[in-house]
């Protein structure tokens, strides 16, 4: 049984600072949606349904980015851009356009406009992920990292019942953190067995990170992996897995 832990788990805060996002969408379930993702992904969010009110609140604080769609109650989501261009405090501010359409030349003025990306909404929690990490962030992060709570085998030693001796606490595309009592040292290359479900992830990493018992981010015994021999099938099945954990219990396309 696969347990996911909240998003704004101490290992990932120790990671990532929480910027502020400020999310503007007229529709009430897609302004949901979205809101509720972006927390998951350990982002602090203001959601409003209009772009007035989120000028008001950038005279306030300047938020990391602004995620709007084209199409709004009153001011369109080009004007706001516009607005922001003209105020010193929101000029630098980037601006993620994400909408329905499928019309090329409103996806060609949003991107005139100064817009750092135009996504078609409802966005995977993967592509928004990302753009959000390029758009906002000094080191950018490709792969979402999500707290879980999954079973390992490390380096094919089980224990005597053949049960398995670990726990997996976090994982992405590329990497995984174990809680483990006997952390191997740094730039250990090993096998590992992941049980992801119906799943059984077979995978070679390379240790980054070793803590001992009071040592590392949360002073328990684990250790930092990067995956460097994984089947494409197998990293597709990690990303599908985080995907469709991060979108639990949200309705997706509605409106």
């Amino acid at each position: 049984m696969v347990k996911t832990i909240t998003h704004d788990s101490e290992q990932l805060m120790a990671d990532r600072k929480k910027h502020l996002l400020i999310v503007i969408d007229g529709d009430a379930s897609q302004l949901y949606y979205t809101g509720m993702l972006l927390q998951r992904l350990g982002y602090n969010i203001y959601t409003t349904k209009m772009a007035e009110d989120a000028l008001e609140i950038m005279n306030i604080t300047v938020p990391a980015l602004v995620l709007t769609d084209v199409t709004l109650p009153a001011m369109s989501g080009l004007e706001l851009i516009r607005k922001m261009k003209q105020n010193p405090y929101s000029q630098a501010i980037p601006v993620i356009f994400y909408t329905k359409s499928l019309d090329r030349s409103v996806k060609d003025a949003c991107l005139h406009e100064g817009g750092v990306a135009i996504l078609s909404k409802p966005a995977e929690p993967d592509v928004l992920f990302w753009a959000i990490q390029k758009a906002a962030e000094i080191t950018p992060r490709r792969y979402i990292r999500l707290s879980v709570c999954l079973s390992v085998i490390v380096d094919n030693q089980a224990a005597a019942d053949g049960s398995p001796i670990d726990c997996l606490t976090a994982i992405s595309e590329n990497g995984m953190y174990i809680s483990t009592l006997n952390p191997r040292k740094v730039r250990t290359e090993m096998p590992f067995s992941i049980f992801l479900q119906k799943y059984v992830i077979r995978i070679m990493g390379i240790v980054l990170h070793s803590y001992k018992s009071g040592e590392g981010p949360l002073r328990t015994p684990g250790m930092g992996v990067q995956f460097t021999q994984i089947t494409p099938e197998d990293q597709e099945i990690i990303r599908a897995f985080i995907n469709r954990q991060l979108m639990q219990d949200l309705a997706r396309g509605a409106g």
